[in-house]
């Protein structure tokens, strides 16, 4: 596999990362606070100001960086993924 397949393919669920992101997938559905929270952040192109408890989830879950009191996705892996499947 070249890296061009290697980044073509990580985002999905054919790709090296799927077993991982499916498992963020599943927690998020679990919790519904945490779902609309990371929603917001993904679907922005800039940083967004949460609950500061929600925040400090998805930090702990690696999901998001935290710059002050905003967060912004991890990786643009997870907000490729995950922009896919938390819009409406």
């Amino acid at each position: 596999m070249t890296l061009a397949e290697l980044a073509e393919t990580a985002g999905t669920e054919a790709g090296i990362y799927s077993d991982h992101l499916r498992r963020h997938w599943w927690n998020l559905k679990e919790y519904p606070k945490l779902k609309e929270a990371f929603r917001q952040v993904v679907v922005k192109n800039k940083s967004v100001e949460l609950d500061a408890e929600l925040a400090f989830k998805l930090d702990s879950m690696g999901l998001v960086q935290l710059e002050g009191n905003e967060a912004i996705p991890r990786s643009d892996l997870y907000r490729n993924y995950f922009r896919d499947r938390l819009e409406d």
